[in-house]
């Protein structure tokens, strides 16, 4: 199931200090946080996710999958496009990656699909990236996340 592709993808880029043989031309991508594991109706999971390029050239596309652990509750896979910025070479920044559990109409993100069954949903998400040279990153898995009915 796709969700719309409203996603709010939000990028802080710094520039590493960092010696040019850390940098890879794969993108790699550390999995940073999420601002909690258990969300009912009305709240936003925000995941942030640490990368880092060699060419800095990250601007194609983050991939998230939902893989749900409950019984009768669905699975989902999203794309979104990363932002365009200038190109800068050994590139390191952050993606915000958010959803908003429910029916919350002031959120800034997309509404997550709820579990059909009605029950509470215990899930985790994978999230991988690809780069303009189609340079695609090792995938990152967030911690368990539990979704309330």
């Amino acid at each position: 199931m796709r969700t719309k592709l409203g996603l709010v993808l939000a990028i802080s880029l710094v520039i590493s200090a960092c010696s040019k043989d850390s940098y890879n031309t794969k993108p790699n991508l550390t999995f940073t946080s999420v601002n909690n594991t258990a969300f009912g109706n009305g709240s936003d999971i925000i995941f942030s996710i640490t990368f880092t390029d060699k060419e800095g050239d990250l601007q194609d596309s983050v991939w998230i999958q939902k893989i749900s652990r409950t019984n009768g509750c669905t699975n989902f896979s999203d794309r979104a496009k990363i932002p365009n910025f200038t190109a800068t070479p050994n590139l390191k920044g952050i993606l915000e990656i958010g959803y908003s559990v429910g029916t919350n109409s002031s959120s800034l993100y997309p509404i997550l699909p709820a579990c059909p069954a009605n029950k509470n949903d215990t899930c985790y998400f994978k999230f991988w990236a690809r780069d303009l040279a189609k340079n695609v990153s090792d995938t990152v898995i967030s911690p368990d996340i539990i979704i309330f009915k």
